[in-house]
């Protein structure tokens, strides 16, 4: 297993091992979880961005009323 280290405030350490203490985990453990999860969500964002953006460009959808007549309903 890796070490990773970082420097923050006084104010951020107490603020971090609070918030650890709070959810009942080890200050190591807030951290990576949070880092992760943060990260995480950004790929996802990002990949909906990027799907997003191809549907505009070639965008085929059609309406409710155009998909129950090509359906003959």
């Amino acid at each position: 297993m890796s070490i990773v280290t970082f420097r923050v405030s006084d104010e951020e350490k107490e603020f971090l091992q609070n918030m650890s203490e709070l959810k009942g985990v080890s200050l190591s453990e807030l951290a990576r979880d949070t880092i992760l999860s943060t990260l995480e969500n950004q790929i996802d964002i990002e990949i909906y961005e990027r799907a997003l953006n191809e549907h505009r460009q070639n965008d085929q959808s059609i309406s409710h009323e155009e998909m129950k007549r090509e359906l003959g309903l």
